[in-house]
């Protein structure tokens, strides 16, 4: 349900990225998860963003997320939350992310489309056409070492 400016009804955030402690049954850490675009250019940020889809932990201690609203998808180490890395992808990130390995060397990628276009609450037109050409497969080639590192290529770049 969104209201008349198409923002959900609830408060921020409107989604969360949350790490248990299971011995304790408390949460470890919580943030939020992406932000919506509009609002982050009007300085209003951390409002939590719409998802389709899970996380993926690596063996390394890292977790990737893909946030549709910003279209960005992202690397938290899983023992903080703190957000390690982040890129935005031309398409929506859509569904779970999977992690590969080929010849010693791991990758994680994450699909996206643009099945649901971005659209104008005031005319429930879409505001932004569909880009069908950036809809695909994003991969990215881990760390060899497995350190975590800041910045990123698409296509088998390093997160």
């Amino acid at each position: 349900m969104r209201s008349t400016e198409g923002l959900p009804e609830i408060s921020t955030p409107w989604s969360t990225l949350t790490a248990y402690d299971l011995d304790r049954g408390t949460i470890k850490w919580q943030i939020s998860l992406g932000e919506m675009s509009t609002l982050a250019a009007k300085g209003i940020r951390s409002t939590g963003s719409a998802t389709r889809g899970g996380v993926v932990v690596t063996a390394g201690g890292l977790i990737f997320a893909g946030t549709q609203d910003d279209r960005k998808f992202r690397a938290y180490d899983k023992d903080t939350g703190e957000q390690l890395w982040e890129t935005e992808i031309p398409a929506r990130p859509n569904g779970v992310p999977a992690v590969f390995e080929v010849g010693g060397r791991q990758y994680v990628v994450i699909c996206a489309t643009e099945a649901e276009p971005v659209t104008d609450p005031a005319t429930v037109t879409p505001a932004v056409p569909p880009k069908t050409s950036a809809q695909g497969y994003y991969v990215f080639a881990l760390p060899a070492n497995g350190a975590s590192q800041n910045g990123a290529s698409q296509k088998g770049g390093d997160p």
